[in-house]
């Protein structure tokens, strides 16, 4: 092969992708900008039905149980802090 063929046959290989990006972005702005639009604004209305479900019965439930767990847990600490200062200052201990 000649140098020329080889130069060539460089720039036709570098020229591919160049060539099918283009023509990607072409389909992708023509054709393919409707079907986006109409995808999004699909996604878009069920999205806005989705959030004004209310949570599922079961899932109700286990949250109120967390909640009722989390505030006697709140009060047991409540209280062991305050026998803590009791103690603390019952004894004149430095306590932080």
């Amino acid at each position: 092969m000649t140098a020329q063929t080889e130069h060539r046959l460089k720039m036709l290989l570098w020229s591919v992708p160049i060539i099918f990006s283009a023509g990607s972005f072409y389909a992708m702005t023509t054709v393919g900008g409707a079907d986006v639009s109409a995808r999004v604004e699909q996604v878009e209305d069920g999205l806005k039905i989705h959030t004004a479900l209310k949570a599922h019965p079961v899932t109700e439930e286990r949250l109120s149980v967390i909640l009722a767990e989390q505030r006697d847990i709140r009060t047991e600490q409540k209280i062991q802090g305050q026998n803590l200062a009791a103690i603390c200052s019952a004894t004149g201990a430095r306590c932080r």
